[in-house]
């Protein structure tokens, strides 16, 4: 009976083990820096498999988004949680703090209770019938409650569409499209369309002139490009009124004042942050419908 007990739970240990290594944010992202990932051994040995909230107290608060495209993979992205807040581990920082409190009561709590997310993705847009590929993958508090995964063995140059849900239940995300690059050395019959950006700073500089995300809206409404190049400065840092130029950069006059009101340090202000520009309606429908 011990033999037979001991066996179930090494079972379910290596199902959860697998679950959550097929999230790619538990991985390091450099492969030359293997040390940055976080132990998904140590993330499963302390999950007790339960949730402390139901599916329907659960959102995909930062919308879907795909990248990374290859002619025969795709990255595909989202974050389900309560809130668009993160994990509680906010410090005030004065001198040097740790970029991340893990000792933290309520970080360690919620880790415990990772989310379970079934994916799919397939040619149909309403996602009828049989996907193409589909997975299931776990996240927790360590990786801010994000599900990255890679869809293999798709074909070149080709429209995608995907979605999430909360396993075992009906709560589901939008629906994202994507596309395939076309495979190397292929001619490819028109031109290739291409969005690139940079400098998207979310309040208000040089009297409204910035501020606005009308530009990631408008190929979307158009439905104008088959890929969108982020160049950098997706984020910026600053406080309110903290932009070096001029002490530009105020929000209160949009309603665009920055979250956390301060400069970002630690890992939960870039966190809060990025959750504040994904709260913009255009930037997500932009990473919606394309890659």
């Amino acid at each position: 009976m011990h033999f037979l007990k001991s066996l179930c739970t090494a079972s379910l240990a290596a199902v959860a083990t697998s679950t959550y290594a097929g999230n790619l944010n538990y991985g390091s992202p450099s492969l030359h820096h293997p040390f940055l990932g976080i132990s998904i051994r140590k993330v499963a040995s302390r999950s007790d498999g339960s949730s402390p909230w139901t599916p329907e107290q659960l959102n995909f608060t930062h919308g879907v988004a795909s990248g990374d495209p290859y002619d025969d993979s795709v990255i595909l992205w989202t974050r389900v949680a309560p809130t668009m807040d993160n994990d509680h581990s906010n410090v005030t920082v004065e001198g040097t703090a740790p970029m991340y409190a893990h000792d933290n009561d309520v970080f360690v709590k919620a880790s415990k209770s990772p989310i379970c997310v079934d994916w799919k993705i397939g040619r149909s847009a309403s996602m009828d019938g049989q996907p193409m590929k589909s997975g299931t993958a776990y996240t927790s508090s360590d990786v801010d409650f994000t599900v990255k995964v890679e869809a293999k063995a798709l074909k070149p140059f080709t429209i995608y569409y995907y979605q999430f849900n909360v396993c075992n239940s009906d709560v589901k995300s939008p629906v994202g499209r994507t596309r395939t690059l076309p495979e190397s050395g292929t001619k490819v019959r028109r031109a290739i369309k291409l969005a690139v950006y940079s400098c998207a700073n979310y309040p208000n500089v040089f009297a409204s002139a910035f501020g606005f995300f009308n530009a990631y809206g408008n190929p979307e409404r158009k439905d104008s490009v088959d890929y969108i190049v982020h160049l950098g400065d997706y984020i910026y840092e600053y406080g309110n009124g903290e932009y070096p130029v001029g002490g530009l950069g105020w929000g209160d006059s949009i309603g665009r004042v920055p979250e956390p009101n301060r400069s970002c340090h630690t890992l939960y202000d870039y966190r809060r942050r990025l959750a504040q520009y994904r709260s913009d309606p255009d930037l997500r429908a932009s990473h919606q419908r394309f890659p």
